[in-house]
């Protein structure tokens, strides 16, 4: 990525040592998923929830990227993401937008990051009380019982009622049967037919073995952080006591499982 070097030389050794911290992480965690040890505790009344930091995500895609091979995300005929990357302006914070997608951002940047801009990674939000599941005539998609919004898409009517409801955008509609060669092919996740709705899943097939999301494992910058909500102990209720947290269109009252924070602070330090 162009003018990345120039970018974290400005903002100065706050943003090296957390260059650092996380690539110490990464390693950590490819040790721990070799040795087959669980990441998250797994037990009865876990709630999963996840923090992006978006004063730390440099805009890469590395998340949407993975998300989509680990997920059978299909790009052909037809091109589909779990995971957005908007690139903001930094006069428009997190806690002022009043729609997704953000009205004054862009999806086709080329290059990141960028002086006087931010990033907001946006997937289901995974609501405590989601419209999209009131709305489904057929009850295809539900909240499990750790927290998830799933997908049944064996009962999927394709009717869209769930998108309409939304008010994040984080669902899609398979307009095509998806093309994707069979050694690109994740066997632990279904690949929907055309006609049904799909979205983020939290990575269940792994979550539930005690393992990270994939956007979560991949992430450079440790921007994004996933766990348990009910356990104190667990990094996202670590966070979630330390840093001021933020939830999309909180006045939607959706009550989201997946908080924003803005500890990397990349639009403060640019004045």
């Amino acid at each position: 990525m162009t003018g990345r070097r120039e970018f974290l030389k400005a903002l100065g050794l706050g943003a090296v040592m957390i260059a650092a911290s996380s690539a110490y992480r990464n390693k950590a965690l490819n040790r721990l998923i070799q040795s087959n040890d669980p990441l998250i505790k797994l037990g009865q009344g876990r709630r999963f929830g996840m923090i992006i930091d978006a004063g730390a995500c440099i805009g890469c895609r590395r998340c949407l990227y993975a998300c989509k091979e680990e997920n059978n995300v299909p790009d052909d005929p037809l091109p589909m993401n779990w995971i957005e990357l908007f690139e903001m302006d930094i006069n428009e914070p997190v806690t002022k937008l009043s729609r997704v997608p953000p009205g004054e951002s862009r999806r086709d940047y080329t290059d990141s990051p960028k002086r006087g801009k931010w990033y907001l990674s946006v997937n289901c939000q995974h609501c405590e009380n989601p419209p999209c599941v009131k709305v489904c005539p057929v009850g295809a998609t539900y909240i499990g019982e750790d927290g998830i919004v799933e997908m049944n898409y064996d009962k999927c009517i394709g009717c869209r009622n769930c998108m309409g409801a939304c008010p994040y955008n984080a669902r899609h509609f398979n307009w095509a049967t998806p093309s994707i060669s069979e050694d690109k092919i994740n066997p632990l996740v279904p690949v929907r037919e055309k006609g049904v709705v799909e979205k983020c899943t939290f990575c269940k097939h792994r979550t539930r073995k005690g393992l990270l999301p994939r956007c979560v494992e991949v992430c450079p910058v440790g921007a994004r952080h996933f766990g348990d909500l009910n356990d104190p102990t667990s990094p996202v209720s670590r966070i979630l006591e330390e840093d001021m947290s933020f939830r999309l269109l909180e006045d939607m009252s959706t009550e989201p499982k997946v908080f924003y924070i803005t500890s990397g602070k990349k639009w403060l330090q640019e004045g």
